[in-house]
């Protein structure tokens, strides 16, 4: 049951991009913005994902085993958290306290998120206005 979204979100990507490419009214640089803007959102993705990770770098683990000093930055213990999607990593000690890991990758992910979705979105519009000129 899982193959039949991914196979309509590869079809209506391919459609997407299809358009995209043929649009006559985009400049050749918005044409071309997806194809540096996916693979650099996706290292963007990679980064915030093992960013909570102590494996990595066990003496500087960003969300450390053993607390702080009480009352700096919190108390108890403390585990990293990361979510796929959206993207976000996070260090949660047991009494609430949040500590982002990743503010400033989360903003790139989302500004390459939008580099691709909006000439996408552009070039699905084109396709579906003029499905002939997905033929030249």
């Amino acid at each position: 049951m899982t193959l039949l979204p991914v196979f309509v979100v590869l079809v209506v990507g391919w459609v997407a991009l299809r358009g995209l490419l043929v649009h006559p009214l985009l400049p050749l640089w918005v044409k071309t913005s997806v194809f540096w803007s996916v693979p650099l959102g996706a290292l963007t993705w990679g980064f915030i994902m093992v960013a909570d990770e102590p494996v990595l770098f066990p003496e500087t683990a960003p969300c450390p085993r053993e607390p702080y000093l009480e009352g700096v930055m919190g108390s108890g213990k403390v585990t990293g958290v990361s979510t796929p999607f959206p993207p976000r990593a996070y260090c949660l000690w047991e009494d609430g306290t949040v500590y982002e890991l990743t503010p400033g990758a989360e903003f790139l992910f989302w500004l390459f998120f939008a580099l691709t979705v909006v000439p996408l979105a552009a070039g699905l519009w084109h396709a579906l206005r003029d499905p002939r000129s997905l033929l030249r």
